[in-house]
């Protein structure tokens, strides 16, 4: 394809000001672009991936690069890991001292725990806390590390069967636990530290944003409205597509909204077959697609391929109802090739194995609280003299009605106080209705919603089958009554007492928010998912964040 960039910032390499481009100018340029179409042939780009004269400083490897900052921090992580386990063994073989005695008949104790850290390090690095979007992130974090702890059980377990070893099991159980729990603690620092680093700039990747104009502004306000990403805007590429031509682009104009212009001063850079080394040139860590390239587009296929073997790598801006959450398989056909797009957990064994954590676990919350459950009872009677539990119709699986139980929190008329406070504030087209300072509720009601001790009923709900322990939010008739193709996806999984909703900022979330939280549980939904989820639910309970 021949050059035909339009340029915004201006053709020159070095960093330029985005200036803002008048309604005569567009109109004048997109007069003279159309002209430009119809004149010229339109060839495939062809990524060579050689050196050029302007490649100027050459990066040689994937490893080169990388950035700095991000080495530095995976040693760090490895570190504490190790030291989180080194702990935790010397604690537990201190505590215990017939597992010493027991571990030094059959070889040294220094190097039972120096093999301990070496399958604990592996079973860490197969799940995947190492990769750059995982060990900045907390939700799927956690779950991986988990997965680890269990992967660094069943080795140990797997070596003393195999071996006839006589070790006891508080080295086989406790101390990876243990170890655990030290190393979340340890990798939460971590990543809090590294949240406020990328807040004040620093520890990101220099990224090049592809799409077009409004694509682009949305893509540098996602940034903007997200820096714990690490993603750092340098240079962009402003693309259309050619009408009637299959596979081709043309350069456009850049015309950033108001806010953008001040905020970023980016380079453009333009869409040739020098492409992935003048990307090379400038530094670039991450392409980020915003729109225009299709995921089928050849040029996207080359494009990728072309970056990835320079250590880049290929960031798609997709949307919700995409298929990437499913586990993907290529069947390559001599006609066809065929994309097959399945979610794994969604088989009756797993569904079995939920119900059975559904049992054990609800079983034992009615047993441990059932004290605290009766002194919540008591308060409720004696505050206002009304009923002590609240039931409502909900929705659960597959659209089926069944009665919520809570203990009530709001005055006995608060459904008729409803409508008229719906109103007031404006949130009848609103799928949740909440309010802080909800006048509905009770003096002890306020306690138990903000310590969800409302909720305790529920375990009952989980136990008779109608709701899950972990899942999205149980939604009312008029709610569903309102759901689109997509969101009513959430009615194929039982509702939860707790879930990504309520460890997410429950309240305090959009309506927007809550939906895509909701699906993105059902494509990723696994029991280690759910265990690090009710993990977590204790913290947020504690810190009452978005309960009222």
């Amino acid at each position: 394809m021949r050059d035909t960039s339009r340029w915004t910032a201006g053709s020159s390499m070095q960093t330029q000001e985005i200036r803002i481009v008048t309604g005569h100018e567009q109109n004048h340029r997109a007069e003279s672009k159309e002209s430009t179409r119809q004149q010229l042939p339109y060839e495939p780009i062809t990524f060579y991936n050689t050196s050029f004269e302007e490649s100027g400083k050459k990066r040689a490897n994937h490893l080169c690069n990388a950035p700095r900052w991000r080495f530095l921090f995976i040693f760090t992580i490895a570190v504490v890991d190790v030291i989180s386990m080194l702990i935790a063994v010397v604690g537990v073989l201190l505590v215990n001292r017939e597992a010493y005695t027991t571990i030094e008949r059959y070889m040294p104790v220094w190097a039972f725990i120096v093999l301990y850290c070496i399958v604990w390090l592996t079973c860490l690095v197969w799940r995947g806390t190492y990769h750059r979007h995982i060990m900045a992130e907390g939700y799927e974090l956690y779950v991986e590390v988990l997965n680890a702890t269990i992967a660094t059980i069943v080795v140990f377990c797997f070596i003393v069967f195999m071996l006839h070893l006589d070790y006891p099991r508080t080295i086989l159980l406790v101390a990876p636990i243990f170890g655990m729990v030290l190393a979340l603690f340890g990798r939460l620092f971590l990543r809090l530290m590294l949240h406020r680093k990328r807040e004040e700039g620093e520890y990101k990747y220099n990224t090049v944003i592809i799409g077009s104009s409004a694509g682009i502004n949305s893509v540098l306000k996602l940034f903007d409205a997200n820096r714990n990403w690490g993603y750092r805007a340098v240079a962009i590429c402003p693309i259309e597509k050619v009408p009637d031509r299959d596979d081709a682009y043309i350069m456009t104009d850049f015309v950033p909204e108001e806010g953008i212009a001040e905020k970023y001063a980016v380079q453009t850079v333009p869409l040739n077959s020098n492409f992935p080394r003048k990307l090379q040139q400038i530094g670039v860590q991450e392409v980020f697609v915003a729109d225009v390239l299709d995921r089928d587009s050849k040029l996207l296929h080359g494009i990728a391929l072309a970056i990835e073997s320079l250590g880049m790598e290929l960031a798609l801006s997709v949307a919700l109802a995409d298929v990437a959450g499913h586990r993907l398989y290529l069947h390559n056909t001599t006609e066809q090739p065929i994309l097959l797009a399945s979610l794994p957990q969604y088989r009756a064994t797993t569904f079995l194995l939920k119900r059975i954590f559904d049992i054990v676990l609800s079983s034992l919350a009615l047993i441990i609280s059932s004290p605290i459950m009766l002194g919540v009872a008591i308060a409720i009677k004696l505050d206002d003299g009304g009923p002590i539990f609240f039931k409502q119709t909900r929705i659960g699986l597959h659209g089926r009605r069944f009665q919520m139980y809570k203990f009530r929190s709001m005055v006995t008329n608060a459904e008729e106080v409803k409508k008229k406070l719906m109103q007031e504030t404006g949130q009848t087209d609103r799928f949740i209705f909440k309010m802080k300072d909800d006048p509905r509720i009770t003096r002890v009601g306020r306690f138990i919603r903000r310590t969800s001790l409302d909720e305790f009923p529920q375990f009952l709900n989980v136990l008779k089958g109608d709701m899950s322990m972990v899942g999205p939010r149980p939604a009312l008739p008029e709610e569903v009554a309102r759901y689109g193709s997509l969101y009513s996806a959430r009615l194929l999984v039982k509702p939860g007492i707790t879930g990504p909703w309520q460890i997410s900022g429950r309240s305090d979330l959009t309506e927007e928010q809550s939906e895509y939280l909701d699906v993105s549980y059902i494509e990723n939904w696994s029991i280690t998912g759910d265990i690090a989820i009710l993990i977590k639910t204790v913290w947020v309970v504690i810190r009452g964040t978005g309960a009222y």
